[in-house]
């Protein structure tokens, strides 16, 4: 076994073989030697519940990550004009420490004591050394891993590669996504704490933090076509990046140490002045990073791996989870090899799941930029996007649903497909939402999730262990309660649009094509006074809690009067 690359992707699956499959003989081949930097070494810091159940439980890393690595206080959000002042903007986030576990991880140190991990499990680690050609076989017997120095020989060979993708761009499978997006990103020594944009005189803002873990969060400065991203490292730094949608910011407007400088003070001023203090201690740029693959896992025995397979977006963290996706789908193929199953249908299917989560993936950043600038629009977005990757993803992988024999994986993949067109519908109706709305940030604080509430529950749920039959059972009560969700959203999309603006999206979105029962009884009992948050149903009043009451747009009279909007 040949694993080209030892960067993230490549030392995780080597350390996942290791442990799974324990017979195998596994080569890392990585042109870089050690020592590598801490802190500077590559950006991909914050990870999420998928990636982080992986690291800890599938790797055997959990003592390891809370004793090198910094807790990640969620995914934290300010959002509006970045012109204002950042306690007068939307923050959306966790409102404390989350129950499952994600990290900031410092990719320098990590990727050290993998190299240090590996070894001792018995991998051989050819540091130094790089990759020049692979000679697959298709005849079953051994594939040639040319080296700058000798060759080796393999019965699979896994590319680790990261944006070289050595097999993709050898076999033809390279394939664009239709998302254009590019990034800058560098590290300054010492702490950058949120709470620093922020004067002290400010006592109700700070109060919001009284534990004061903010900056543990992947916080996100939020505008119109842009994000940039405040990170905290476990050796003292900072990671700082933008991440940019090509059609609304030009790349050369930042694509320099000194461009950058200048574009966060036209945009975000409020982060310029204390960022002025920290000396920058790199700096990188990366233009139009999204692509694909039309094949990522083959019967000829080869598997594409972290960024050598897809690379969609940052936002959200999802750079581990990508990771923990292709190697463990590619170490199930592996494992069907050796059993002798049918090997040409797994990868097929295996494959198709893998590029299927990167499709769905690529819906859910590519019409956001108008949505980035807009508070409700955006609290709406972040709530139906984790109430959709608590409800699927993560169970699809918490649950080992891959493990299964690929007939019995079957419901599932009708349960994935169902799910996807509810999340493809989501962003569109978040697109049109916001290319209408008239949206202004408040000086407030959205608890995503609150706590208690149904979208809390999901998150705790991710703890929980099921067998296939109580995942499948699980899965479809999500389904029906994310059915609600998109409902309750349509009615809030709609009543915010006004009738002529809200008639055109239900024409645009072919909402038809949904059961909207519940929106419309959401719809009758939402008039009135007193107790009326009694006559919702749990789901709606769960959105309300974190989401406030609709905004009603002048046209309306009343929330009833939505009700002549939705398709009959």
């Amino acid at each position: 076994m040949v694993v080209c690359g030892g960067g993230l992707a490549g030392l995780c699956i080597a350390r996942q073989l290791q442990r799974e499959l324990p017979s195998l003989t596994v080569a890392v081949v990585e042109p870089v030697r050690r020592p590598l930097p801490e802190a500077t070494l590559k950006v991909g810091e914050s990870s999420v519940e998928l990636g982080s159940y992986y690291f800890e439980h599938d790797l055997g890393l959990e003592d390891y990550l809370r004793e090198r690595h910094l807790p990640k206080n969620g995914l934290r959000f300010f959002t509006g004009s970045g012109q204002l002042p950042l306690a007068k903007r939307t923050e959306i986030g966790p409102p404390e420490l989350p129950i499952v576990p994600s990290y900031q991880i410092d990719r320098g140190r990590f990727e050290n004591d993998l190299r240090a991990f590996v070894e001792q499990a018995g991998v051989t680690l050819m540091e130094g050394r790089k990759v020049i050609d692979v000679h697959l076989c298709d005849h079953g017997g051994p594939h040639r891993v040319v080296l700058d120095a000798g060759e080796l020989c393999a019965c699979w060979v896994i590319d680790a590669t990261g944006r070289r993708r050595l097999l993709a761009r050898q076999l033809g499978l390279t394939a664009d996504l239709p998302h254009s997006a590019s990034a800058a990103w560098f590290r300054v020594e010492g702490k950058l704490d949120i709470a620093d944009l922020v004067p002290q005189s400010d006592e109700h803002w700070h109060a919001r933090d009284p534990q004061h873990v903010r900056w543990l969060s992947t916080n996100h400065l939020m505008g119109e076509g842009y994000w940039v991203w405040l990170i905290p490292l476990s050796s003292g730094h900072t990671s700082v990046g933008l991440v940019v949608h090509d059609a609304v910011h030009a790349f050369a407007s930042f694509s320099t140490p000194e461009r950058i400088f200048d574009w966060i003070e036209r945009h975000e001023p409020a982060l310029s002045g204390p960022l002025a203090r920290f000396r920058m201690e790199d700096f990188h740029v990366r233009r139009s990073f999204s692509y694909t693959a039309t094949r990522v896992f083959s019967d000829q025995r080869w598997a594409l791996v972290g960024e050598a397979a897809a690379f969609v977006d940052p936002f959200y963290s999802p750079g581990s989870d990508f990771i923990a996706l292709a190697n463990t789908l590619a170490v199930e193929c592996i494992r069907a090899d050796l059993a002798g199953a049918d090997l040409p249908a797994v990868t097929e299917r295996l494959s198709e799941t893998y590029l299927r989560f990167a499709s769905e993936a690529t819906e859910t950043y590519r019409q956001a930029a108008k949505v980035y600038a807009n508070p409700r629009i955006l609290a709406a977005k972040i709530y139906w996007d984790n109430i959709h990757y608590w409800s699927f993803p993560c169970h699809y992988f918490i649950q080992g649903i891959y493990r299964l024999p690929i007939e019995e994986q079957e419901p599932f993949f009708e349960l994935a497909s169902r799910f996807s067109a509810l999340h493809v519908d989501a962003q569109r109706l978040f697109a049109i939402w916001a290319e209408n709305a008239n949206d202004r940030p408040h000086r407030k604080k959205v608890s995503l999730p609150a706590v208690p509430s149904g979208l809390a529950s999901l998150h705790v749920h991710l703890g929980r262990r099921m067998s296939p039959r109580e995942t499948r059972d699980y899965l479809e009560d999500n389904f029906t309660l994310a059915c609600e969700v998109l409902g309750d959203l349509i009615v809030r999309a709609l009543a915010e649009l006004g009738p002529d603006a809200a008639a055109a999206a239900v024409d645009t979105l072919a909402l038809d094509r949904w059961d909207l029962t519940s929106a419309r009884v959401r719809l009758a009992r939402a008039e009135g006074t007193g107790k009326r948050r009694h006559r919702l149903g749990k789901s709606s009043r769960d959105l309300e809690r974190c989401l406030g009451v609709p905004a009603l747009h002048r046209g309306f009279e009343s929330l009833s009067q939505v009700s002549a909007v939705l398709p009959q």
